[in-house]
């Protein structure tokens, strides 16, 4: 017995340090096996959770292809591509894709800017592009305003004088005649076309079909070598049109 007391005296911090080395060994054993575990439990649930996202979208998609489809057409349209041709005094005139949401300032943009011979004054930076849009940038000091959407807007049909001796007269002193009260074939866009008698949205793309395709009208008389466009029409739409 007093061999072990002096045993346990004498070697007592040895037998200390090595139970606690002892005690960290094992610790670390359960904590390896610890995270071991855990990890296997996550990659188990992970196909769990993406199998219930896979759910919630197919819960989504079917609710919206529901009766809430229209609201889901109409944001799609706000992103809507379309076309507008630029012309007149920029620097690299042609056709660009725009969206919806643009305005004139931003297609004269794409096309390079304006060049130095620009008219800016007449020109409505703030408006809107639509499809199929002619947007026209005059030079200064030129005869006449050319009739587009990007200008202020000009009387109806109805207003226009039915006088046809000239196509292409300057406006009088009173402004009540003149080209600048008649719808340029060469520059109006679809909603300006149905502004004139009798045009209506089919014509009216038929005319830009042609303009597309022929390039620019030479004179209002070959608006008659537009299908659907006969003798009858071009007589009733004379007064009403230049180029």
């Amino acid at each position: 017995m007093d061999r072990i007391r002096e045993f346990i005296d004498e070697y007592l911090y040895q037998i200390l340090i090595g139970l606690v080395a002892v005690i960290v060994v094992f610790m670390f054993v359960i904590g390896g096996l610890l995270i071991g575990k855990g990890g296997e439990t996550a990659s188990s649930e992970e196909p769990v959770a993406v199998q219930s996202s896979s759910a919630s979208s197919d819960t989504g998609s079917a609710a919206s292809s529901s009766p809430g489809d229209q609201p889901k057409q109409v944001a799609a349209g706000t992103n809507q591509q379309m076309y507008v041709d630029v012309k007149g005094a920029v620097k690299n005139p042609g056709v660009y894709q725009v969206s919806s949401n643009m305005r004139v300032v931003d297609a004269i943009e794409l096309a390079g800017g304006y060049n130095r011979s620009a008219d800016k004054k007449k020109i409505n930076l703030a408006q809107k592009l639509t499809d199929q849009q002619v947007i026209y940038v005059p030079i200064r000091g030129e005869k006449g305003t050319p009739v587009t959407s990007t200008v202020a807007a000009s009387p109806t049909p109805s207003e226009t004088p039915a006088d046809s001796g000239s196509d292409n007269s300057a406006p009088s002193a009173d402004g009540t005649s003149g080209a600048s009260q008649q719808i340029n074939l060469n520059t109006a866009d679809k909603s300006k076309l149905q502004e004139l008698t009798g045009i209506g949205d089919k014509k009216a793309d038929q005319i830009i079909a042609y303009r597309q395709a022929h390039g620019q009208f030479k004179n209002i008389e070959e608006l008659k070598e537009v299908p659907g466009f006969g003798d009858k029409t071009f007589a009733n739409l004379k007064a009403s049109i230049c180029v």
